[in-house]
Parts: C-alpha cells; sequence; structure tokens
C-alpha cells in the first residue's frame, strides 16, 4: 500500500457579498462538462481515455440540481488519480442554512431530512468548507476557481489503468478511479474533510458534518475510528479511512477481496469495472450535502434562496488518491 500525498495552496482574493437565485425541476439536471488537454488528446489511447470520462459522467445526470460543473482532465504519469478544488468558506449558519432551505424544497430528498434533522448533533465549527460545486448546487454564488471557471481540475495515470470492460490484473478500473475524483470535486471524498489542514481555522468540512465516532458522539479527530452518519451518529453508513494515509473523508479499505467503494481511499487493481449506484454511499453522501436525485423529486417546483452581504474566502485543495495491492 503505497502513501497517498496532499497539499494546498490558497487562491489570492476572495469574494464577498452574493444574491443566488436557484430553481429546479424535473427537466433540470446535474450537467458535468469535461474538458480534455493536450496530455490526453495527444495520448495513443486518446478515445478510449475520454470515452470512459465520458461514460463514467453520466452517472451524475440522476441528480437534479440545474448546476453545470466544469472539470479539467488531464494525464500524470505517477499515482493512480488526483484532484484539485476549489473551496469556499461560507459560516456554519449560512451553509447549514441552505442544506435546510435545500431540503424543504426537496422533500423527497430524504437523506437530507434526515441530515438536517441531526446536524446539532454532529460538529460544528464558526465555518464550512465547501467546493464551488457543492455551494452552487445549493443556491449560493460560487465561480469555479480555475481557467475558464474549472471547479476541478483531475489527473489520471493512465498507464496503470483499465479501460475496457474484463478485470485485468494490476491494472485498476478506470470507472472507479475517474468517479472518485469527480466526487472530489462535487465535495465528498477528499475535500469533505478538512480535519487537520492548515489554512482553515474553525472551519469543518461539508462531509464532517456528519463524520461520528458513536451516537451523539462527533469526531475531528484524524486518528479516532469514525463513521459517516445522517442521524445523529446511530447508523454507521460506512467507515472513514483513518489509516494515517490518504484522506479523511475517503472510506476505510480494509481488504481488496472485499466489496470496492468508488471513494474507497485506496484503489485495488485487477478489479472488474464497477461504479456507483443509487444505493451507493458515496451517493448518500452526496445527497447529505445538498444533491438531489430526481427520483426524489415527484413534482417540479421551483424554489429561492436568497444569501446576501456574507465573506467567503477561495483557495485550492490538491488531493492524491493512494494505491492498494492486491
Amino acid at each position: 500500500m503505497s502513501r497517498s500525498g496532499l497539499s494546498k495552496s490558497r487562491l489570492l482574493g476572495g469574494l464577498a457579498g452574493a444574491v443566488a437565485l436557484a430553481a429546479a425541476s424535473q427537466g433540470h439536471a446535474l450537467t458535468i462538462i469535461a474538458s480534455f488537454d493536450s496530455s490526453i488528446t495527444s495520448a495513443s489511447n486518446a478515445a478510449a481515455i475520454e470515452a470512459s470520462i465520458n461514460s463514467a459522467l453520466q452517472f451524475y445526470g440522476d441528480f437534479s440540481n440545474p448546476v453545470t460543473v466544469k472539470i479539467g482532465f488531464s494525464l500524470m504519469n505517477s499515482g493512480l488519480g488526483a484532484s484539485n478544488t476549489g473551496i469556499y468558506t461560507p459560516t456554519y449558519a449560512q451553509y447549514t442554512a441552505a442544506l435546510a432551505a435545500d431540503s424543504v424544497a426537496h422533500p423527497g430528498n430524504t437523506v437530507l431530512q434526515t441530515g438536517v434533522a441531526n446536524l446539532p448533533f454532529g460538529n460544528d465549527l464558526p465555518d464550512v468548507g465547501a467546493t464551488s460545486a457543492d455551494m452552487r448546487a445549493l443556491g449560493f454564488s460560487a465561480p469555479g476557481i480555475f481557467s475558464g471557471g474549472a471547479d476541478g481540475l483531475v489527473s489520471l495515470d493512465a498507464s496503470i489503468m483499465n479501460f475496457g470492460d474484463t478485470a485485468i490484473a494490476g491494472l485498476y478500473g478506470a470507472n472507479s478511479v475517474i468517479q472518485h475524483e469527480v466526487d472530489e470535486v462535487l465535495g465528498v471524498g477528499g475535500p469533505g474533510s478538512l480535519i487537520g489542514q492548515g489554512g482553515f481555522p474553525n472551519t469543518v468540512g461539508a462531509e464532517d458534518l456528519y463524520r461520528y465516532a458513536g451516537f451523539h458522539a462527533p469526531t475531528l479527530s484524524a486518528t479516532t475510528p469514525a463513521y459517516f452518519s445522517i442521524n445523529g451518529g446511530l447508523t454507521d453508513l460506512h467507515d472513514y479511512n483513518v489509516s494515517g494515509s490518504g484522506d479523511l473523508a475517503d472510506w476505510n479499505t480494509p481488504s481488496c477481496s472485499g466489496t470496492q467503494f468508488v471513494q474507497n481511499a485506496f484503489g485495488c487493481s485487477g478489479q472488474p469495472q464497477f461504479g456507483l449506484t443509487l444505493s451507493s454511499p458515496e451517493v448518500v453522501a452526496l445527497q447529505a450535502i445538498g444533491y438531489n436525485l430526481v427520483a426524489s423529486i415527484p413534482e417540479p417546483s421551483a424554489w429561492t434562496l436568497m444569501i446576501a452581504g456574507f465573506g467567503m474566502m477561495g483557495a485550492m485543495l490538491r488531493r492524491r488518491r493512494g494505491l492498494a495491492t492486491a
């Protein structure tokens, strides 16, 4: 098992004072626009790489948030996958008020309803760190911080990835790797936790709101066994990674022989292609931070969220995923 690295650099400047108006209906869906840099377009297997990325992105159309998310994709020469994401820091009161408003506007999102009802038992700090994509999904004005307004940059090591349907020893299924990094741009996994991250004082990650060590026992420890729960710690939906390396908001990876999940902290080679489903714990986590499944919206509706006069500071988080040996 190799170690995963993380570094962070601050984005100069900030944003202040915003009013956002969002409309959601069955006719809208989350749209992710992928762009490919020359490292991909000039690769000998460019068509296979681009097709795999586009295929992996299709799942996210199951979310109804009328938001367009831009992600730039490139290749790297080491590791498995890495992401850079834009982070904003509204106050805890502003962010949780947006969650509550979204819950009211989308009663079919019972995950978020349960999560909001149990927020008083979870972690809270003065500010919440959320990705630009998640912020806009909740109705905030939060542009992507990268060139062209991109919300995130994803790098892949195609040399150790399998782009076909049949498992190949020593290679990692492309679909799960791509969705792992896309989840991070949306706000779960890696950037979902800001535990131990310098430059974010008094700031809790969006997914840290649901991080527990026991019933009504929230934790912001990097070493205490912790799990994802939307009902105040009563139900452990999945254990978090506290191995000492890798991202703290990724899932614990106990064995490469067991069931694999997209957001496992460490990728396992030789696995058949797999990906997100509507019942995946990652999808539950996305719903808990404000993404609404199309299937959870019974009637077309419109909602307005107005948030004014708050200060936000942009930052960039870089995450690199580790590898596990089978």
